[in-house]
C-alpha cells in the first residue's frame, strides 16, 4: 500500500514539473530559504512559491509548501510521515506551520540578512520528541533566529549562516536551545556545496549531540533542485537525505 502511495506521490511530482516549468527565471538563484537542516535568513519574492519533497532515514518523508506573500515574508505548511517507504507501518504527524519574517538586507557597504521565522528542527528521528497527550504531535516546532552575510570570492557569491533556535512545540525545553553554523558554495551555475554544524548546545558537554551535514545540490532549468546530503553525528549512523524542490511564480 505505502509503495503504490509513493509511486501516486513520485508521479504527480513530475506531473506538476512538466505542466509548470514553461517560465523560466531570468538568471540562476542560489539564495536559498534553507542550507540543508538549517535555516537562512532569505526569503522568497512576492507571488512566489515553492513544493519540498524530504525523504530522510528508515522511509521517512517530509512534504513542504509555503508561498511569499511578500518580498519578506513567506507563510506555507509541512506535513512529515514516518516510514512512510518500507515495511514498517507508516506513522503520521500533525501538520506544521511554516513562517519566516526578514528584517533587513543591510546596507550596500555591509550587506546582512536578519530574519525570524517558524518551522519545523532536525531531520529524521532526532527531530521527534513523543507528547503522550497527543501522538500525532511528535515534531519538535519553534521559533528560530538567522543571520545571513553573503561572502564575494572568484567573482561568485557564497553566504555564510548562523542563528538560534529554541524548541516550543509539542513541549517547550529551554535547556534544548541551539546554535547553528553553515556556508553555501556555488560550483559553475547549476551545482551548490554546502555544509553546516547544528544543534550545538549551552552546556559544551554536549558535544556528542552536535551534527555535521555536507550536501550537494543540483539546479535544473532554475525551477526543480535536487539535493543529496548526510547528516552526521558522533558515534551514530549517518542519516542520507534526498531533496526535491520545485519553485516558481504566479
Amino acid at each position: 500500500m505505502k509503495k503504490k502511495l509513493y509511486i501516486i506521490i513520485i508521479k504527480y511530482l513530475f506531473l506538476f514539473i512538466i505542466l509548470f516549468s514553461n517560465n523560466l527565471f531570468a538568471e540562476y538563484n542560489n539564495r536559498s530559504n534553507v542550507v540543508i537542516d538549517t535555516p537562512t535568513a532569505y526569503t522568497l519574492d512576492r507571488g512566489m512559491y515553492q513544493f519540498s519533497f524530504l525523504a530522510y532515514d528508515n522511509g521517512g518523508v517530509e512534504l513542504k509548501a509555503f508561498m511569499g506573500l511578500h518580498d519578506n515574508f513567506y507563510l506555507g505548511a509541512s506535513l512529515d510521515v514516518q516510514s512512510l517507504l518500507g515495511k514498517k507501518d507508516a506513522e503520521v504527524h500533525a501538520p506544521g506551520v511554516i513562517a519566516k519574517l526578514k528584517f533587513t538586507d543591510g546596507w550596500e557597504r555591509f550587506p546582512i540578512s536578519i530574519a525570524i521565522g517558524y518551522d519545523s528542527f532536525y531531520i529524521g528521528q532526532e527531530g521527534k520528541t513523543y507528547n503522550n497527550e497527543n501522538k500525532l504531535d511528535r515534531m519538535i516546532y519553534g521559533p528560530y533566529l538567522a543571520v545571513t552575510k553573503p561572502i564575494y570570492l572568484l567573482d561568485d557569491e557564497q553566504h555564510f549562516h548562523f542563528g538560534i533556535r529554541v524548541p516550543m512545540q509539542p513541549y517547550y525545553v529551554p535547556e534544548d536551545t541551539s546554535y547553528f553554523a553553515s556556508f553555501d558554495i556555488p560550483i559553475g551555475k547549476s551545482v551548490i556545496f554546502k555544509a553546516e554544524t547544528e544543534r550545538i548546545y549551552y552546556n559544551l558537554e554536549r558535544h556528542r549531540e552536535w551534527l555535521l551535514n555536507l550536501g550537494l545540490k543540483y539546479s535544473y532549468l532554475n525551477h526543480l533542485g535536487v539535493e543529496f546530503a548526510v547528516l552526521m553525528q558522533k558515534k551514530d549512523r549517518a542519516n542520507r537525505i534526498l531533496r526535491i524542490e520545485y519553485i516558481d511564480e504566479f
